[in-house]
């Protein structure tokens, strides 16, 4: 279920269950202008009493989806707003918030569904809005997480890594090539994931993205050489 009428935007968590609706807030108040939405850092709210939602519900059909595939997101709205256009926006890297899709509602139900894809790798950060004559509303944000396929192997139990790092039997980790000590990366396989950060060099095998450490392997139940998802 979505909160009640809001302006600024508020955090999702960073991992959340699939086909959940947007995370619910408190109410917050009514707009007192369209010209204090759009990238306002702060709420400018008058008429702070209780007020109904105009988004009744929406959720993603799923929260975890890979580079260039279709997200889809599907709603209710309040009956009087039944044929109301909903607009869905997604944060930029300047924090800028960007329209990705938009379509009126039935005018019977209220009923909407958005469709978009996501050709940014990394943790997306989406919105709803829907304008009225007096403001323009938004739920909180939601998170959707953006994988792209990589081929990974695993190695040796010792040592010390590049990164400095002792190196055990039970050390979570995974070596990359290029990317800095410390880059925290997401691993999805068959219903399980990880996230474990950079702490060597390596694949130096071509065509092999990251190497595992033994304890990164068996947590994710990996072969010897296994696709899988990533993320950062």
């Amino acid at each position: 279920m979505i909160s009640r009428k809001l302006i600024a935007p508020i955090a999702g968590a960073m991992l959340v269950p699939c086909v959940a609706g947007l995370a619910a807030a408190p109410a917050t108040g009514r707009a007192t202008s369209t010209s204090t939405l759009r990238g306002a850092s702060t709420s400018m709210l008058i008429d702070a009493s209780p007020v109904g939602d105009p988004v009744i519900s929406s959720s993603l059909t799923r929260r975890d989806v890979l580079v260039g595939e279709r997200v889809t997101l599907a709603g209710l709205l309040a009956p009087e707003l039944a044929g109301q256009t909903v607009t869905l926006e997604q944060r930029g890297r300047r924090r800028h918030w960007r329209v990705v899709a938009a379509r009126a509602s039935s005018i019977g139900l209220g009923a909407f569904r958005l469709v978009f894809r996501e050709h940014r790798l990394g943790t997306d950060r989406l919105r709803l809005e829907v304008s009225e004559p007096d403001g323009i509303y938004y739920t909180p944000t939601t998170t959707l997480k953006v994988f792209h396929r990589v081929l990974v192997s695993w190695y040796g139990l010792t040592g010390r890594t590049a990164c400095g790092e002792e190196l055990g039997a039970g050390t979570l980790g995974v070596a990359n090539r290029t990317l800095p000590c410390g880059t925290m990366v997401t691993f999805r396989y068959r219903g399980r994931t990880i996230r474990v950060p950079v702490i060597d060099r390596g694949p130096y095998v071509w065509g092999r993205d990251y190497d595992l450490t033994y304890a990164t392997k068996l947590a994710l139940h990996a072969g010897d050489l296994t696709e899988v998802w990533a993320n950062r």
